[in-house]
Formats: C-alpha cells, sequence, structure tokens
C-alpha cells in the first residue's frame, strides 16, 4: 500500500498574524471594570463583616498586612482588566472565527465552521445595561475547544450567529 504524503513548507502557510482583527465595543471594558468592582466591593464586606462577627484578635500590623496585598491584588486586577482589553479582538474567515485575547498569557482559539454544534447569544445583567452581548460557539471535541467573544453589540452578535449557522448548515436541521 503505497501512500502520498509529502511535506509541507510551513514558511508558506497563511499567517494568522496578517488577519484583519475587529476590537470588541469600547464599553466592554466599563462593564469589565464595573463586574470587577462588584466583585471585590462584595468580597471586601464579606471579610469585614465576617471580621467584625467572629471578633478576631488580630494584631493590626497583620490586618494592614494582608489589607494592603489585598489593595495591590485589587489594583493589580483593574490595571490587568485595562491593559488585557487592549489585545481581545476577532476575525472572521470563509471556514473559521477567530478570537484572541490575553497580554501576559496569550490565547488564539480558531472555531471552523464544520466543528460547530451550536451557537447562541448571551446577555448578563452588567452586558445588557450597556447594550452589549456575547456569542458563544460550541463546537465538537469538548469545551476546551468551544469560543466565546464578549463585548459584541448585540446586532453584529446576531449577524455573526447567522452567518455562522448559514455556513455549519445548521438551520437545516430546524
Amino acid at each position: 500500500m503505497n501512500t502520498f504524503n509529502p511535506q509541507i513548507d510551513t514558511s508558506q502557510l497563511p499567517q494568522i498574524e496578517n488577519l484583519v482583527f475587529q476590537p470588541l465595543e469600547k464599553d466592554y471594558l466599563t462593564v469589565i471594570i464595573v463586574a470587577r468592582a462588584i466583585f471585590f466591593a462584595i468580597s471586601v464586606l464579606m471579610v469585614a463583616g465576617f471580621l467584625f462577627i467572629n471578633h478576631f484578635n488580630l494584631d493590626m500590623w497583620i490586618l494592614y498586612g494582608i489589607g494592603g496585598l489585598y489593595m495591590f491584588y485589587i489594583l493589580w486586577s483593574f490595571l490587568a482588566s485595562v491593559k488585557g482589553f487592549k489585545h481581545k479582538s476577532y476575525a472572521l474567515r470563509a471556514r473559521d472565527i477567530v478570537y484572541k485575547s490575553g497580554w501576559l498569557w496569550k490565547s488564539t482559539t480558531t472555531a471552523p465552521f464544520n466543528r460547530v454544534q451550536h451557537v447562541m447569544i448571551d446577555q448578563g445583567l452588567i452586558e445588557r445595561q450597556f447594550n452589549l452581548a456575547k456569542l458563544k460557539v460550541f463546537t465538537a471535541g469538548g469545551s476546551s475547544s468551544d469560543l466565546t467573544i464578549p463585548g459584541l453589540n448585540p446586532i453584529t452578535a446576531n449577524m455573526l450567529k447567522e452567518f455562522i449557522v448559514k455556513k455549519t448548515g445548521l438551520d437545516e436541521e430546524e
């Protein structure tokens, strides 16, 4: 049995860096900041309430140290969110959709249309207030291969969903 399996010159492969990526809506940065602020406010109130109810007799320098570290973590979280927002974008191609994110830890996820099983649009409470949505693309192969693009205008999210559904043939099943 003879099989023909020629080697491919990797320098001739399409470069993902050459794609024109679309940025997320600018209001999505506000959504990220508001969500983080709510989370940190609730966590600070919970810890303060826990300390008040249990009357821990901790030295003040321990409390200041823990509080200082937590404040540093909060500041870092906000700065990383702002910096990371600039690195979130997506690109639509004829056979797949690509989403990239990450400032320190970069990630690029590609969902080929022939692997798509389900597409949905999701809006959380804060996203709804800013008229934003996220597109979720579920693919065969488990959750590690799924793709979510947050921070989209709902009209854009619907157009992307319809495009993907038509490309995958999912609309024929309905």
